[in-house]
């Protein structure tokens, strides 16, 4: 039996919301509550009737968009919030950011756990390492798990794009190195982004025209 994931698109910046599960263990985690969460929070409602329990919520970075909805999941449930320690400024200016894009200021909640490179991470019995990833923030990081052939990949990779380093904190030749690194996934690894569809590393390596412009003479190969 496979990883359950659900995801919904919610907000004005059509942020990618990931529910994942395993039915066996009952075990469930949210990635990126964003802003407009609530059609994952109705959807975790019936999974209960089933015995699924919310044992935790992941950030991928701490951008507004990715954790707008970090204090109302917190409310409901009292699970610990993991985030990488480097993107603590950005909880700490959460409202900052929501009023500079226009957007009401939602209640910050602080971080509980601090995601290392290379923590493990369970979902029942399914494992995600943390991968690291800065460059479009300092904590950004993807969760991979090996066996599923799956990464969540927050706003480092996208289809056919790569995060944006215009931003407080952010990074171009982090990024690079972060690319390269995701580069180094197994083709056949499905990216599963913070924005937009998702696509495999084969694909992006094909081309995506960040790696093709930059990291062609030291892709693997």
């Amino acid at each position: 039996m496979a990883l359950h994931v659900e995801s919904w698109v919610g907000g004005p910046l059509s942020n990618n919301i990931y529910l994942l599960w395993d039915q066996e263990s009952g075990e469930a985690v949210i990635v990126d509550p964003s802003i407009g969460s609530e059609p994952a929070l109705a959807r975790l409602l019936e999974l209960e009737k089933s015995g699924v329990r919310l044992q935790a919520i992941w950030n991928t970075h701490g951008h507004f968009d990715h954790i707008y909805d970090n204090a109302l999941w917190k409310e409901k449930y009292p699970v610990p919030l993991l985030m990488h320690k480097a993107d603590d400024f950005l909880l700490e200016h959460l409202r900052e950011q929501a009023i500079w894009f226009g957007l009401e200021a939602p209640e910050p909640a602080r971080r509980d756990t601090d995601l290392a490179d290379v923590d493990e991470l369970r979902v029942g019995q399914y494992s995600a390492r943390v991968l690291h990833a800065p460059g479009h923030s300092p904590g950004s990081v993807a969760f991979w798990f090996a066996s599923e052939n799956l990464c969540i990949s927050g706003d480092v990779l996208f289809r056919k794009s790569v995060g944006r380093t215009d931003l407080p904190g952010a990074s171009s030749a982090e990024l690079e190195t972060s690319l390269r690194r995701l580069a180094e996934l197994p083709p056949q690894t499905r990216i599963l982004p913070g924005h937009g569809a998702a696509t495999t590393i084969e694909a992006e390596l094909a081309d995506n025209p960040h790696y093709l412009k930059l990291f062609k003479d030291k892709l693997p190969a």
